[in-house]
C-alpha cells in the first residue's frame, strides 16, 4: 500500500502519473498533460468537449444530453475544421500556392475561419459582402485579416459570380466546401472519433443543423460505421431544403431540391423542423439552467435533440446505461 508520509513527493507524483497512465490504458483517452505546448494555433483546431447537459433534458430518464462544444475551436465555430481542411487539401493538390490569394463571399463563420487561416499561412485574403452585413460584423472579417468590399448585391449567385471575377484579377482561389469531399472527410477523421473516443463508444444518436451537411455527413457515416444503430438527425427551419428533401413524398420530389454534393441524405434517420422562437428559447435556457452560451444555430439543434428524447422515451429499457444523445453546438453567434 502506497504510504504518502514514508515516500517523497517526487515518488508520489510518479505513483499518480502511472495511475492515470493506467486509465488512459483502459479507457483510451488523452489524459495526458505532460507535452501542453502547441507548435502553431492551428493544432487547437478540433478536440472540442463534450459537455453534459444537467438540466436540461433531465425529465427524460434514461436519455442523457451531451453538448459538442464547437464554440471553443479557436475562431469560435466549427468552421474552423472546415476551413482547414479545405486549405490542406487545396495545397495538396495545388490549387493554392504561395502567391496567390483567398477569396471568399458571405460574411457568416466561414469566411471568418477562411479569413483567420489564410492570415496564419500567409495569404492576401479578399472578402465580399452584401451591402446589409452589420458594421460590427465587417470589422470582425478586418480584424482576422481580411480585406473587406461591401458590395451592393444582396443575393447569394451574384455574389459569387463578383467572387468569380474577382479571383481572376488576383490570382485568387475560391473554397467550394459545398462540394469538396474534404469538408465531410475531415469531420470523418476528427469530429467522429472524438466522440466515440468521449463516450466510450456509447452513442445512440447525433444531431445537427444542416449548414452544408458536410459535418453531419461526415460525423454521421463515422458513427455508423462504428455502430449501424446510431441514429444521424437534422434539425432546423421547416423550408429548409435539407428538411423538405427528407419530407418529400417521392423520388421525383427529391430530384427537384438542390442539395450540397457534399451532403449525403441516405445517412440521416430523422428530422425536426424548428421556428425561431423556439430557437431563441433553448438558447436562453442554455445559459440560464446550464451556464452556457453559444448561438442560436444551437438553440435549434437542442430542441430538436429534446423532441427526439420524446419520441424515444417510452422505449428507453429500465435499469440500462444511458441514451446518449450529442448537440452539434456549431459556434457562439
Amino acid at each position: 500500500m502506497f504510504d504518502p508520509i514514508s515516500k517523497g513527493i517526487d515518488d508520489f507524483g510518479n505513483s499518480l502519473l502511472q495511475a492515470l497512465n493506467n486509465v488512459q490504458g483502459i479507457f483510451g483517452k488523452e489524459l495526458s498533460v505532460a507535452n501542453p505546448i502547441k507548435d502553431s494555433i492551428l493544432e487547437l483546431v478540433g478536440n472540442t468537449p463534450l459537455i453534459r447537459l444537467n438540466r436540461i433534458g433531465s425529465e427524460y430518464s434514461g436519455i442523457q444530453l451531451y453538448l459538442k462544444a464547437e464554440f471553443l475551436n479557436p475562431t469560435g465555430s466549427a468552421k474552423d475544421r472546415t476551413a482547414l481542411a479545405m486549405f490542406v487539401d487545396a495545397e495538396r493538390r495545388g490549387k493554392l500556392k504561395k502567391g496567390m490569394s483567398v477569396v471568399l463571399y458571405g460574411a457568416g463563420s466561414s469566411s471568418i475561419s477562411y479569413s483567420w487561416i489564410g492570415k496564419i499561412r500567409e495569404y492576401p485574403v479578399f472578402c465580399l459582402v452584401p451591402l446589409s452585413t452589420a458594421p460590427e460584423r465587417i470589422q470582425t472579417l478586418r480584424s482576422y485579416g481580411a480585406e473587406v468590399t461591401v458590395t451592393s448585391v444582396a443575393d447569394s449567385g451574384l455574389l459569387f459570380d463578383l467572387a468569380m471575377k474577382k479571383a481572376q484579377k488576383v490570382n485568387g482561389w475560391i473554397p467550394d466546401e459545398s462540394s469538396n469531399p474534404a469538408n465531410p472527410n475531415f469531420h470523418f477523421k476528427t469530429t467522429g472519433p472524438e466522440i466515440w473516443r468521449d463516450l466510450q463508444g456509447k452513442v445512440g444518436a447525433i444531431i445537427s443543423a444542416p449548414g452544408t451537411g458536410g459535418a453531419i455527413t461526415g460525423i454521421g457515416r463515422y458513427l455508423k460505421s462504428q455502430n449501424s444503430k446510431t441514429k444521424v438527425l437534422l434539425a432546423g427551419k421547416s423550408n429548409s431544403p435539407f428538411l423538405l428533401y427528407a419530407k418529400a413524398k417521392d423520388k421525383k420530389s427529391q430530384e427537384e431540391i438542390s442539395l450540397p454534393a457534399v451532403y449525403d441524405p441516405k445517412l440521416v434517420d430523422g428530422v425536426f423542423p424548428v421556428n425561431q422562437e423556439e430557437a431563441l428559447h433553448l438558447q436562453a435556457d442554455l445559459y440560464e439552467k446550464e451556464g452556457i452560451f453559444a448561438g442560436l444555430t444551437t438553440g435549434t439543434v437542442i430542441t430538436g435533440a429534446l423532441r427526439f428524447s420524446e419520441t424515444i422515451k417510452d422505449s428507453i429499457p429500465f435499469e440500462r446505461d444511458p441514451f446518449n444523445i450529442v448537440i452539434l453546438s456549431p459556434d457562439r453567434d
